[in-house]
């Protein structure tokens, strides 16, 4: 409805710190990442939370009630923390957190929370967090219904035109059944940059293909670095009889 009548907005000046409502039995800590629970309530990061900012202050909430306090979080800035094997060639990785205090390269299983902007001495780094995933970029490539048995060798399915991250890649299911994947006959997904192996995930009758329209990783990553002018390569190895019928593979970078 169109308004007819001025009106005030409220109008937040500080953009750095954000108020969140703690979890039931929460302590937050100042200086800890905070991640969300899966209802929405600021907690100490676990691997795999939401990342919801880095703590400004303390907040108790042990005997409390989810929302009876709350606690203010950066979500903007720079911020040193120590980070094991850090060096000068990290500047822009990726940085992911695997609990409240801890930060590490490795991806899989933890939670995004910003790049490494600078590397003032090894093994120690400048945080810029990235809570709202501003940073992270998405390629998909449509894979069509190869036959049973057959393969995809070295695709190209993406280029760097600067050097970047890989983050993370998954396979995802076009509404469809799969058929014939087993022990016997399995579905290999693999990426590489040139000649360096990314990931490499193999779908049988234990670890299965994802179900229609539905989502699986392919796992932690290695060789993330991708230069200026690398190309990412996609392959596809399927047994006598496995047939995964058409997926998305999706690689998010930054």
């Amino acid at each position: 409805m169109a308004l007819t009548a001025n009106r005030e907005v409220d109008h937040y000046i500080d953009q750095e710190l954000r108020s969140l409502q703690v979890a039931a039995t929460a302590h937050v800590y100042k200086g800890g990442m905070v991640g969300l629970s899966a209802t929405g309530y600021a907690q100490p990061l676990v691997a795999g939370d939401p990342f919801a900012g880095i703590a400004y202050e303390e907040m108790d909430n042990t005997t409390g009630a989810a929302g009876d306090v709350s606690v203010r979080v950066y979500t903007l800035g720079d911020f040193g923390h120590a980070l094991s094997g850090a060096a000068v060639g990290d500047l822009g990785r990726p940085v992911f957190a695997s609990a409240e205090d801890a930060l590490t390269f490795a991806g899989y299983g933890n939670s995004y929370v910003g790049i490494v902007q600078d590397v003032p001495s090894a093994g120690n780094i400048i945080l810029r967090v990235d809570p709202t995933h501003k940073l992270i970029k998405t390629s998909t490539h449509v894979v069509e219904d190869v036959a049973a048995g057959a393969d995809i060798s070295a695709r190209a399915i993406q280029s760097f035109d600067q050097a970047g991250w890989l983050v993370a890649a998954r396979v995802v299911n076009q509404a469809t059944a799969t058929a014939g994947i087993d022990a016997s006959n399995t579905c290999v997904i693999a990426l590489a940059i040139d000649a360096g192996t990314v990931v490499s995930a193999t779908f049988d009758n234990v670890t299965t293909f994802p179900a229609s329209n539905s989502v699986k990783t392919l796992g932690a990553l290695a060789n993330t670095k991708a230069g200026k002018g690398n190309v990412l390569t996609l392959a596809v190895t399927n047994g006598a009889t496995a047939d995964p019928g058409p997926f998305l593979v999706q690689v998010d970078y930054v």
